[in-house]
């Protein structure tokens, strides 16, 4: 090789460097193209790792492989990718002036290697408590290496009960691995107050909440962990407050944190977030260093933030516009608007945009609206429930979040509302939503714009309470069918039953305090809310109705309240 030729080192063998490498090695055969890695074995699916624990994958190797078989190894990526790989060598040194990096190999040899342009696709590492024992009784869980050791014992019924500390996706998922394939006895243990809390507000997190406890798991949320006490035979777990947990293992799972300690030292920017500093370009605040992946930070469309999304989607797209630019090509990484899904046993979990919790922490005034619909025509025989929370800022009409939960598909409305959140859509843009219709695959009026024309509704004046509300503040009025009152009455002695066919006629029989009008999932008790409030009556109605209710496990109780 000739040394004047272009040389580009990228640390870092995971989704974001790999893409990047490859793309490159294509784009300009010409160039020398490494890739640093401090593993052996790289390049596994890690987002499919809770699905071998739990049996949906059958093995783990699938998740090391190509889709047509071939393993993603070092000779995969030399022969085929034409892409240089120093496997097994971690980098410990970068001086950006002199561009040199200082590898270190495992038996403690050092090489220095020279670079025009250097990419860190460091990744993520998982956080730790505070004083996290090294034990085997207690775990983290983010790499294909802490899939086999749990895999064994629990295999040969060593594990038959499990603390797992942090609700998050990871804690969420490995609920559903440990107690549905190995019938583990299982304690999921959350600081915060419901499941869920970046991606999720109460309301739809209590629905996640209930088919946890539905399956079995011992959910305690607004709980801390102090510390752990692992031996022989298990670990202890000591709450604050002084409760004891016992467990055969733990597994702590509350979440990762950028791996920026090379850049870092090297005098490189790190944005607010703790992750590294980027441009729209994927650069650095050093000339001819890039970021990308979990260790570079992104802008969010919402808020026009710097934040830390580490998903595997944006790390793949991110190592792609990087090799374009650094190939010469017009190319730009855009904000992201978040999306991301995952399954929590027979329950489907998608989400978009912030929370409201978060849009109020960040000053921004919204409003949401909620609404329990079909994934497909109500009358199709698969047809599923999908209950959806939809929140905008009222004095732009902008859609600042949507999260969607249930046995039917999810993802597919909010992958759509994440190009129209993109665009800074409006609740006018998502009401106009065109879609394709036909009763096996949707309703003729999406979910997705039925929930943006509730939300307009509520700006007419329509006005919807969150589904916790308490039912006993009020006059209720239960405008379901006599069967539907019958068969699962509201609990409470202020609630009186007047069918909607009957209602328009009788609303004058009612007295002039405030009411809370209440149907089976919303659309009704929002019309006589409607004809009420034209009559000049103080009215609300329960968001998503008697069913989201029942999802989270309210049981229409009237002293009922978000998980």
């Amino acid at each position: 090789m000739s040394d004047v030729m272009h040389r580009v080192v990228i640390v870092g063998a995971s989704a974001a460097g790999l893409r990047c490498a490859a793309r490159l090695a294509r784009l300009c055969p010409d160039w020398r193209v490494t890739v640093v890695e401090t593993e052996e074995s790289f390049s596994w699916g890690a987002c499919g790792l809770p699905y071998v624990l739990s049996g949906d994958i059958a093995e783990l190797e699938i998740l090391h492989r190509t889709a047509d078989g071939t393993t993603r190894d070092e000779s995969y990526f030399t022969d085929v990718k034409g892409i240089e790989m120093l496997t097994g060598r971690r980098a410990v040194t970068l001086d950006p002036t002199a561009r040199k990096l200082t590898v270190r190999a495992a038996d403690g040899t050092e090489e220095t290697l020279s670079w025009d342009d250097l990419v860190l696709a460091t990744g993520a590492r998982p956080r730790r408590l505070p004083n996290q024992s090294e034990h085997p009784r207690v775990r983290t869980f983010h790499t294909a290496a802490d899939v086999p050791p749990l895999h064994k014992e629990l295999a040969r019924g060593g594990i038959g009960s499990v603390i797992v500390v942090g609700a998050g996706f990871l804690g969420c998922e490995l609920c559903e691995a440990f107690a549905a394939l190995w019938g583990a006895e299982v304690t999921l243990l959350e600081t915060a107050p419901t499941v869920l809390p970046g991606l999720l507000d109460p309301e739809t997190g209590a629905i996640v909440a209930a088919a946890l406890r539905e399956n079995d798991v011992d959910l305690r949320t607004g709980v801390r962990v102090e510390r752990m006490e692992p031996d022989e035979d298990g670990v202890t777990v000591h709450l604050a407050g002084g409760e004891e947990i016992r467990a055969d293992a733990a597994v702590v799972a509350i979440g990762v944190a950028p791996a920026t300690e090379l850049a870092a030292d090297a005098g490189i920017e790190l944005g607010p977030t703790g992750a590294i500093a980027v441009d729209e370009r994927l650069a650095t605040s050093v000339s001819g260093v890039w970021a990308v992946g979990d260790a570079a930070e992104v802008r969010h469309t919402v808020t026009g933030e710097a934040a830390w999304v580490p998903l595997g989607s944006l790390a793949n797209r991110q190592g792609r516009t990087l090799a374009n630019l650094l190939a010469g090509r017009e190319d730009r990484f855009p904000a992201v608007t978040g999306a991301s899904a995952l399954k929590v046993f027979d329950l489907n979990v998608a989400a978009v945009g912030i929370t409201r919790a978060a849009a109020t922490a960040r000053g921004l005034a919204v409003r949401s609206v909620w609404i329990v619909g079909h994934d497909k025509a109500d009358y199709w025989p698969e047809s599923a429930e999908i209950a959806l929370q939809l929140t905008w800022e009222p004095a732009t009409g902008r859609v600042t979040g949507l999260q969607a939960v249930g046995p039917g598909e999810v993802a597919k409305r909010v992958d759509v509302a994440a190009q129209l959140l993109a665009r800074g859509a409006t609740l006018a843009d998502f009401t106009q939503l065109e879609h394709a219709y036909s009763p096996p695959y949707a309703p003729a009026i999406d979910p997705l714009a039925v929930a943006a024309m509730v939300a307009q509704n509520a700006e007419d004046g329509v006005t919807p309470v969150a589904p916790a509300e308490e039912l006993d503040r009020t006059a209720v009025l239960d405008v379901r069918l006599a069967e539907e009152s019958e068969a699962r009455p509201l609990a409470g002695a202020g609630v009186t039953c007047l069918p909607q066919g009957e209602a328009r006629t009788k609303l004058d029989e009612l007295d002039d305090r405030p009411w809370l009008v209440v149907c089976e999932r919303g659309p009704r008790a929002a019309e006589v809310a409607r004809w009420m409030t034209g009559r000049g009556r103080t009215v609300a109605y329960v968001g998503g109705g008697v069913r989201w209710r029942d999802l989270a496990g309210w049981q229409s109780r009237p002293d009922a309240s978000a998980d």
